[in-house]
C-alpha cells in the first residue's frame, strides 16, 4: 500500500509532471543515464577483469579496485538518481512492470555483490597478491548480474 501511495505522490510532483509532460525532460535524463552507465560500467568491467587476472597485470587487485572505487561509486550514483527521474516520469508504469521488478532486485543484489567484492580487496594492503578464487567467482557473479540488468532494462519497454 505505501508503495502504491508514494507511485502516486511521486507522479504528482514537479519533478514528476515535468518528466512525463516534458518533450526534452526524459531524453536528456536517459542520456545522462546511460552516460552514467557507460562510466559505471566501464569501471566495474575493470575491477571484474582484473579479478579474473585478464587485465591490469602489472597492478595489484586491491590497487585497481581503490583506484576504480570512486569511479564506480560516482556511476552508480548518477544511475540512480538519473534513474530516479526517468521512474518519476512514470512510476505506476513501472512499478508494475516484472521486467522493472526484475531489473531492481537484480540490481540490488549486484551492488551488494560487486561493492562488497570490491570495497573489501580495496582495503587490502598487498601490492603482490594475485586474485584468488573467490575474488574471481564474484566478479563472474557481478558480471552475469550486470548483463542481467541490462537485458532486463531493455525489456521494461516491452513487457
Amino acid at each position: 500500500m505505501f508503495l502504491v501511495s508514494f507511485n502516486h505522490w511521486l507522479s504528482r510532483t514537479h519533478i514528476g509532471i515535468l518528466m512525463r509532460d516534458s518533450t526534452y525532460a526524459f531524453p536528456v535524463v536517459e542520456i545522462v543515464h546511460l552516460l552514467a552507465l557507460a562510466i559505471f560500467g566501464g569501471g566495474i568491467l575493470l575491477v571484474d577483469l582484473r579479478f579474473l587476472n585478464l587485465g591490469f597485470r602489472t597492478q595489484s587487485a586491491s590497487t585497481v579496485a581503490r583506484e576504480l572505487l570512486p569511479v564506480t561509486a560516482g556511476g552508480v550514483l548518477a544511475m540512480s538518481i538519473s534513474g530516479l527521474l526517468m521512474y518519476a516520469g512514470g512510476p505506476l508504469r513501472y512499478c508494475h512492470n516484472p521486467a522493472f521488478q526484475l531489473k531492481m532486485t537484480l540490481f540490488v543484489v549486484a551492488l551488494i555483490v560487486h561493492f562488497g567484492l570490491q570495497i573489501s580487496v580495496s582495503r587490502s594492503v598487498s601490492d603482490k597478491e594475485e586474485p584468488v578464487k573467490m575474488q574471481k567467482v564474484g566478479a563472474v557473479v557481478s558480471l552475469l548480474l550486470w548483463l542481467s540488468i541490462g537485458f532486463a532494462g531493455r525489456a521494461i519497454g516491452y513487457v
